[in-house]
């Protein structure tokens, strides 16, 4: 594991020295401080933005931008489509710089207005201290196929 200046933490297999996954990102400032769970299933990280990210190692097959497991997203067979289980920890959700969260295969999900950008929560983290993040209750998002749903 390794933090950065770049407002990163990287996953590394110490094997081949190449990453395990995309970046982990969600910090505003350089990420200066890393340790990881007995198990390894979680990660803590400290930023010189002032606060600690405590953050799921392992992506299970769904998506939140919340800590709490309820808002995630119910359906996510379609934002999965063509991802094996194995390959789910490799899956990404980027913030461009235009606003749009994109997901696997730089799928549009959303688009977030710019004064919410900065303080947003991430897929992967599990808590912010101290609390400012903005998080997302997609439990009854409508994506993909089922977009029309969004009004009934």
């Amino acid at each position: 594991m390794s933090g950065s200046d770049d407002k990163t933490i990287r996953l590394w297999d110490a094997a081949n020295a190449k990453p395990f996954q995309e970046p982990l990102q969600g910090h505003t400032d350089w990420v200066g401080l890393i340790a990881s769970s007995p198990h390894g299933s979680r990660i803590v990280s400290g930023s010189r933005d002032s606060t600690v990210r405590l953050w799921r190692a392992i992506v299970q097959p769904s998506v939140s931008f919340s800590p709490h497991d309820d808002d995630a997203l119910c359906d996510i067979a379609q934002l999965l489509e063509g991802i094996s289980l194995e390959d789910c920890w490799q899956i990404s959700f980027t913030l461009d710089n235009e606003g749009w969260i994109k997901g696997p295969n730089n799928r549009l999900l959303f688009w977030v207005p710019p004064a919410s950008r900065e303080p947003f929560y991430s897929p992967l983290t599990r808590l912010i201290i101290p609390r400012t993040a903005i998080e997302l209750d997609l439990s009854h998002m409508a994506h993909g196929n089922y977009w029309h749903r969004c009004h009934s």
